[in-house]
């Protein structure tokens, strides 16, 4: 089923965050949802799906260097799902990422998260580990943006790569 037309997708301000930590409640728990918490608050950029003036979803994106970017989460609400919204908050998050000229850009999923694994792989997203991300930055850049992302156990990490 596709999204429905009247869904927007727009940046949204530090000051209006707090209001979409029910869309959190809906789509995390425990250690996922603490940290989900904080980076609503921390993230360089949020952007919202709404309908009808309803915040129906979002996600939290950072620039990890001048041409990395991450998608930390994708998050919508139950009554949402199914309909498209999270592919179209993927694709304005890639946009996103365009317009600041990333050569590449990371998502960690769950390992059993099958339903976002689909949907980043639906988006050009392959697989990658550490050694790959080693080869294209350097061992300890790597690291640096392993810490940042916080790819934990349990996750595997996708990536994109823009043509050039």
């Amino acid at each position: 089923m596709s999204v429905h037309t009247e869904v927007e997708v727009a940046e949204w301000p530090i000051e209006k965050r707090g209001a979409l930590k029910e869309i959190l409640d809906e789509s995390f728990e425990g250690w996922y949802l603490y940290h989900a918490k904080r980076k609503l608050m921390e993230s360089e950029e949020v952007l919202v799906a709404s309908d009808s003036a309803l915040a129906i979803g979002l996600s939290m994106l950072e620039l990890l260097d001048k041409d990395t970017g991450y998608v930390f989460y994708i998050a919508v609400r139950r009554t949402a799902r199914g309909h498209g919204v999270g592919a179209l908050l993927l694709e304005k998050s890639l946009d996103f990422f365009q317009m600041r000229e990333c050569k590449r850009v990371f998502a960690a999923v769950e390992n059993d998260n099958l339903p976002s694994q689909k949907l980043f792989i639906s988006k050009g997203f392959t697989w990658t580990n550490f050694t790959k991300v080693s080869k294209m930055y350097g061992q300890v850049h790597a690291l640096v943006m392993y810490s940042r992302m916080v790819v934990v156990p349990g996750e595997s990490l996708l990536v994109k790569t823009f043509e050039a």
